[in-house]
């Protein structure tokens, strides 16, 4: 017994002289703070993930994270212009929102590169329409103001058709579709998934794939300028967990599937969120494409009037975190 003591003893200090020098490696900073992040994970589920991870601890061992829930974006942003964020997963409409707002924002990373899988457009079980055309002058829900209100828009200038687009959340226009109040719908994950789990609606047009690069969109983590430069290593630490995210959520599917299921209340079934999860893709580079992306929709929101003034995405970038990362840099 005092034998296998001894090994185990051994063992273990082994164990310690060959893990804390790799775990110190990856440490970006012993900074101790506590900060806040803002995230909406009915909309971007992947957040919950992050939340549960903690795959900041990894570069921020002495970062305590409070998390804070919005239903949308936009009430993120709500708080955030009321001074309760300086970190925050935004849909890039909200986020383009805030930064034409405040000015003094900084994206930082992808959070989801949404292309055309994050679109589909459904109508009622007896609705005798086959074609998008088949839906000229009639009624689509969707969330005006969304990226997917972005992605109806670019297929209707390249269809040539016109719906009449209405305003409602998704849950009140699921609804609507099962009961026929609505000639269309057209939203994002979970949703698209929950049509086809509850086989309210048949599928149209099952994603807009074929409308790709007109329709992608980049989900972004913002940080404050303020906060930007006063804790850049702290922002690195971010962006470093924001990849590892992307990474774990590829490979290991159905885990974070089920961490999503537990974190949203077990409202929304597993297989929805694991369809959903599958439909999102990443891509780390703020490179051109990533601003020409952007650029789209900043020039959609001004277009519509939801801003007054468009502005520079590579401006607002801020991809030195991402360079550095993605280069191999420590």
């Amino acid at each position: 017994m005092k034998f296998k003591r001894i090994v185990f003893s051994v063992l273990l200090v082994f164990f310690f002289m060959f893990s804390i020098p790799v775990f110190a490696q990856d440490v970006v900073t012993n900074e101790k703070a506590k900060i806040t992040i803002g995230y909406a994970p009915f909309g971007m589920l992947e957040t919950s993930v992050a939340k549960v991870k903690q795959f900041h601890k990894k570069y921020l061992p002495n970062v305590e994270v409070e998390w804070f829930f919005g239903l949308y974006s936009p009430h993120l942003v709500n708080n955030w212009i009321a001074g309760k964020l300086d970190v925050s997963y935004l849909g890039d409409m909200p986020a383009i929102m805030l930064q034409s707002k405040v000015k003094n924002t900084r994206w930082v990373s992808n959070g989801v590169s949404p292309r055309g899988e994050v679109l589909a457009i459904f109508v009622n079980n007896n609705s005798k329409a086959k074609t998008l055309k088949d839906l000229e002058g009639k009624s689509l829900a969707t969330g005006i103001g969304s990226a997917q209100h972005r992605m109806i828009e670019a297929i209707m200038k390249k269809e040539n058709i016109k719906f009449n687009l209405v305003n409602q959340s998704p849950e009140v226009a699921l609804s609507n579709l099962e009961a026929g109040k609505v000639d269309a719908f057209g939203y994002w994950p979970p949703y698209i998934e929950m049509v086809k789990y509850k086989k309210v609606g048949r599928a149209i047009m099952a994603d807009a794939v074929k409308y790709e690069p007109e329709v992608n969109a980049t989900w972004p983590l913002v940080v404050s300028e303020a906060f930007n430069k006063k804790n850049p290593k702290i922002v690195e630490g971010l962006v470093r967990a924001d990849i590892d995210l992307h990474k774990y959520i590829q490979a290991n599917l159905d885990e974070a599937s089920q961490i999503v299921f537990k974190e949203l209340g077990e409202k929304i079934p597993l297989p929805v969120i694991k369809a959903s999860l599958a439909s999102y893709r990443y891509h780390d580079s703020i490179d051109k494409d990533a601003i020409q992306t952007v650029q789209m929709s900043v020039d959609f929101m001004k277009s519509k009037g939801y801003i007054k003034e468009g502005f520079d995405p590579a401006a607002w970038a801020d991809p030195s975190y991402v360079n550095k990362i993605l280069s191999g840099k420590k």
